[in-house]
């Protein structure tokens, strides 16, 4: 099939011990809406399987859709949400605090820079910024706001091109190496940028937080690898580096931000040592935690949908709130289509006016709709931001309005 290729190789230690561990189905990538002039169209579907490799314990998909057909053009805005904003605006005082204040011509160069919201904020701070974004749109986006940004996917090749003329002081990728097919090379580019002295820093999902509370709508075909420490260290420890730091963060249900210098640049702190101990206690280097972790989803399957449907014989009127990626793997896989859902709101405008991948259930723009309420629910689709949510919706819970909250377990509120 054009597209897509099937890997029978751990992508870390090339290992071929792989176990299937989640079957989601055959799926649209997850952010492929789709205009209505498309809806009649046949949609290209593909695997959506976790493995995981017993030699070095990676969770990754072996199913591979092209980068090219996922990412060139791009729908996710990391400034269309207010708490990943919030978030960077942290990040990047805590990065210059601790390894940039004292640099007197300091550069970041992100890997995966999206619209540049970082990189913004790093630029506030005085710190010359350079983004790297494959996606043509965002790309473009981000040198209109005068964030410089080449419109590459990231490789070894670029690295070169741009130690050429400047070394970076830090490097930066966010829920992006997870993205990333060809570690190995990956890793080589990310040697040549840290040079001598620098930092790459990193977070992605932690794959703890995913199999405790069930997030298996985390897991689409632009997410190739779910991330634990244990192949983190062997994957870096191939390239003559090592992780000095690790620190857990809220941010996409449950991240890790991970620091990686040359070795003997910074002394390991205590806590690499002890999420190392935490992994091997919960038993992420034995198949039973993924046996027990799907059991769970299917349960999870079976009840959402009797939740919704039981509601729909009640008369309510049902919606989405907020269109996420994970949201479509969460419709498709439970059969959760525009027969239960009305349609989605979500706030991004470039969403606005189009149809969820699959399911096919319109994304209208949230005006008007909440302060109805009365006798009707809403799916919260973006559920890691449910605090949030429910705290700015008190108007539409107030007039009778209801949310279903799908993870971990279906519940009303």
């Amino acid at each position: 099939m054009k597209n897509y290729t099937l890997e029978k190789k751990c992508r870390i230690c090339l290992g071929e011990n792989l176990r299937l561990i989640l079957d989601l189905g055959s799926q649209p990538p997850a952010n492929s809406l789709i205009e209505k002039n498309q809806l009649n169209d046949t949609e290209l579907k593909f695997p959506l399987r976790l493995f995981w490799c017993s030699d070095c314990f990676l969770v990754q998909l072996l199913d591979i859709v092209s980068k090219e057909h996922l990412f060139q053009h791009y729908l996710y805005m990391t400034s269309a949400s207010k708490p990943i904003v919030s978030h960077f605006g942290k990040y990047a005082k805590s990065v210059f605090d601790e390894f940039l204040k004292n640099d007197t011509n300091p550069l970041v160069v992100e890997i995966g820079s999206n619209d540049g919201s970082l990189l913004k904020e790093f630029k506030k701070l005085g710190v010359s910024v350079l983004g790297i974004e494959p996606a043509t749109n965002l790309a473009k986006l981000s040198n209109d706001l005068n964030i410089d940004t080449l419109n590459e996917f990231f490789s070894l090749e670029v690295a070169k091109q741009i130690t050429k003329s400047r070394t970076p002081s830090v490097i930066v990728a966010n829920n992006v190496i997870g993205h990333i097919e060809k570690l190995h090379n990956l890793m080589e580019g990310i040697k040549v940028l840290i040079g001598k002295t620098g930092v790459f820093i990193f977070e992605v999902p932690y794959l703890i937080e995913l199999i405790k509370n069930l997030e298996f709508d985390t897991v689409y075909h632009e997410h190739l690898s779910y991330f634990s420490l244990l192949p983190l260290v062997n994957l870096i420890e191939q390239f003559g580096l090592e992780i000095f730091d690790v620190q857990k963060q809220r941010v996409h249900g449950g991240s890790i931000r991970v620091f990686v210098s040359g070795k003997n640049n910074f002394q390991i702190k205590n806590s690499v040592k002890k999420m190392i101990n935490d992994e091997h206690e919960f038993g992420l280097e034995k198949i039973d935690a993924y046996k027990m972790f799907s059991v769970k989803i299917s349960k999870l399957k079976k009840d959402l949908k009797q939740v919704l449907v039981d509601l729909k014989k009640e008369g309510k009127l049902i919606f989405g709130y907020g269109a996420p990626a994970k949201g479509n793997v969460l419709l498709n896989y439970c059969n959760i289509d525009n027969s239960i859902l009305e349609f989605i709101i979500d706030t991004t405008p470039i969403k606005q006016g189009k149809f969820t991948p699959g399911t096919h259930i319109p994304i209208v723009s949230p005006d008007n709709v909440m302060k109805k309420g009365v006798a009707s629910t809403a799916l919260l689709l973006a559920w890691n931001y449910e605090h949030e949510i429910l705290e700015k919706e008190k108007e539409f819970r107030n007039n009778g309005g209801k949310f279903v909250i799908p993870i971990p377990s279906p519940i009303i509120k």
